[in-house]
């Protein structure tokens, strides 16, 4: 209940936000640069959001081969896209919708939830690398090429700093397998209101851990594999930017591109609202400013993302009602 509470009041307050922007950037100079890319533009750019979520499935059906499961690409397509579209509704800095990949896909071939849940933490995590990697190569060259204000600096270097650890221990741990997140659990445990719900878990949790280590030691070929599906999808992120400027006369340089996807998915990691709501279109507009483009130009691109992601919700959507409203009812209740 409480988190129902959250979610509405983070949405409302994110609207209010937007509205607000809209109302001081002028509404008529936002669309008009929406305009100016015209149908194909916007075709474009939708199709390049859909193409990522695409590859993201591949890497993730590779994933699932690797481990014995041979599954219909249609089902894990369906999986990832509704997972998606409940990760973009939820603040939840878009991984909210893994359990209900893990449920969908472990339900319709009763397969085993710790070896699905294993993959899709695999997968994940693949995922994340590939968006750290291209944060960092960002992040070198905007500190490389730009005399950005010290505030921005910092934040930058911090959050790369606890971003790089935090990826480098878990990485590790997974190579050289080291239950980390059995061994915090039972640290938790140990506090008395913990013990008991943690202690019926953390079986769990190590049973999933044994299986992700398999995909970093005898699965390992397919891992990379993987991973460098993911790299080509975070690639077609970092120049989704450079995509839609470019049908408005306006030729973003790479060190720009660089400096653009450092900052913005910092950004969308601190997010708080449904789909950071309100927050990624501010931000964009502060960090638009940085390399010479209007809020009105940063605002009708951060649109133009809205569109395209609420594509993809549509279509989870329509999935959604094909699976059958007693398959979601039972996932959200699981």
């Amino acid at each position: 209940m409480k988190k129902n509470i959250f979610i509405f009041l983070s949405t409302i307050a994110g609207i209010v936000l937007l509205i607000l922007m809209f109302y001081l950037i002028g509404t008529e100079q936002v669309f008009s640069s929406m305009g100016e890319i015209g149908w194909a533009g916007a075709g474009v750019f939708i199709a390049t959001s859909l193409l990522v979520l695409f590859i993201s499935a591949l890497s993730w059906q590779m994933i699932l081969n690797s481990y014995g499961y041979h599954l219909p690409f249609r089902d894990v397509i369906v999986a990832k896209i509704i997972g998606f579209a409940v990760s973009y509704l939820t603040p939840s800095a878009y991984i909210g919708g893994e359990p209900l990949r893990i449920y969908l896909i472990s339900k319709k071939y009763s397969l085993s939830i710790p070896r699905i849940g294993a993959t899709v933490i695999v997968s994940k995590f693949l995922e994340l690398g590939a968006g750290l990697f291209f944060i960092y190569l960002g992040s070198i060259c905007s500190l490389i090429e730009y005399k950005l204000p010290l505030n921005i600096y910092l934040s930058i270097l911090i959050v790369n700093i606890i971003f790089g650890v935090g990826t480098g221990v878990i990485l590790h741990a997974f190579i050289c397998k080291n239950k980390i997140f059995t061994y915090l659990l039972g640290l938790l445990g140990r506090i008395r209101f913990l013990s008991n719900p943690i202690n019926k878990i953390k079986p769990q949790i190590s049973e999933v851990e044994e299986e992700i280590f398999l995909a970093f030691s005898q699965h390992r070929k397919e891992t990379i594999f993987a991973f460098g599906l993911n790299l080509a999808g975070e690639l077609f992120i970092f120049l989704k930017p450079a995509i839609f400027f470019y049908f408005l006369k306006i030729i973003l340089k790479f060190s720009q591109l660089a400096l653009l996807f450092a900052l913005t998915h910092l950004l969308l990691a601190l997010q708080f609202t449904p789909g950071a709501l309100g927050i990624f279109e501010l931000g964009e507009i502060g960090i638009y400013q940085l390399v010479g483009i209007g809020p009105d130009k940063a605002l009708a691109f951060s649109l133009m993302v809205r569109i395209a992601d609420f594509v993809g919700v549509g279509i989870a959507a329509i999935f959604g009602l094909h699976l059958g409203l007693k398959t979601l009812l039972g996932a959200k209740r699981k």
